[in-house]
């Protein structure tokens, strides 16, 4: 036991002085919060991609709790004068997308790639963030429109990250999501509830930039849940559950968004409503052409 624990605050100690290495390489680009962060994701997103059954779903869980807490300690330090806001939870959604994407590549070369790539998103997302959060007089239309096409992005990449978290629902050959557990009710049932978080999160934080009032980014968060979790588990049911799945509920988040940026008296436009159905449609016709279930 005492040589358990001896080892157990080695490995802590080599993390910590880990850590310390990061942010002393490139000090100027690196922080110490920032170091830890990709640390300590970087070794969840890895816990993902080795990780089977229940491990797998809590390893991308604590992925994003991970990545929440550093975000957090990074605004402690870089941005003191804003309080705790959606940069949390824009980080430990690129986290679930990162812990995801890493069961849908083969050991090696690829899963490095892989991290890498998702550590720079995660800092970008963040960093966007950030100074929107600082933008005079807050956000511009200009603003909010690239608040809804990275929105939509992190909706895709983080759906896309949940069905490869909950075992069986993605099986891709020579990857760790290749390894077959039994797909049932519960399953799908857990996706149709992760992304239905993710939707709420990412539409709750659209309505705030549009400065509603709380019944109103409580009525888009619900809204945006309820549809995509539906349609979640319509997909997952049906077997779209690769690129086909998430894709087509960026679509729905999207058309969703459009509607409720517009405002009330003109939401019954017919071009707008034209172009909500030409979404949706072309998205569905899309699941057909790729071949549900395959």
């Amino acid at each position: 036991m005492a040589m358990q624990r001896r080892g157990q605050g080695q490995a802590v100690e080599r993390l910590a002085a880990f850590a310390d290495t990061a942010a002393d390489f490139g000090a100027r680009e690196v922080s110490r919060p920032w170091a830890e962060t990709y640390v300590a994701v970087s070794i969840a997103a890895a816990i993902a991609h080795m990780s089977n059954g229940a491990a797998t779903t809590l390893s991308g869980a604590a992925a994003a709790l991970l990545a929440g807490v550093g975000v957090d300690a990074v605004r402690r330090a870089e941005a003191r004068d804003l309080r705790r806001g959606a940069e949390v939870v824009l980080g430990a959604l690129v986290a679930v997308a990162l812990a995801g994407a890493a069961r849908l590549v083969p050991t090696g070369i690829g899963l490095l790639i892989v991290i890498a790539l998702g550590l720079l998103a995660l800092r970008a997302v963040v960093e966007w963030e950030l100074r929107l959060r600082r933008v005079p007089g807050g956000a511009t239309h200009r603003d909010r429109v690239g608040a809804r096409a990275v929105a939509t992005f992190l909706l895709f990449a983080a759906s896309l990250g949940a069905v490869a978290l909950v075992p069986g629902i993605v099986s891709i050959p020579d990857t760790p999501s290749a390894r077959l557990d039994p797909v049932g009710p519960l399953a799908i049932l857990a996706v149709g509830i992760a992304n239905a978080g993710i939707a709420m999160a990412l539409a709750a934080r659209m309505a705030t930039l549009r400065r509603e009032r709380t019944s109103g980014v409580v009525r888009d968060a619900l809204g945006a849940g309820v549809l995509n979790g539906a349609a979640s588990i319509a997909f997952a049911a049906l077997g779209a559950s690769r690129l086909a799945g998430p894709a087509g509920l960026a679509v729905l988040f999207y058309a969703r968004e459009l509607w409720a940026a517009t405002p009330e008296g003109e939401r019954l436009d017919p071009r707008l409503i034209l172009e909500i159905l030409v979404l949706v449609l072309a998205t569905g016709l899309a699941l057909l052409w790729i071949g549900v279930g395959r």
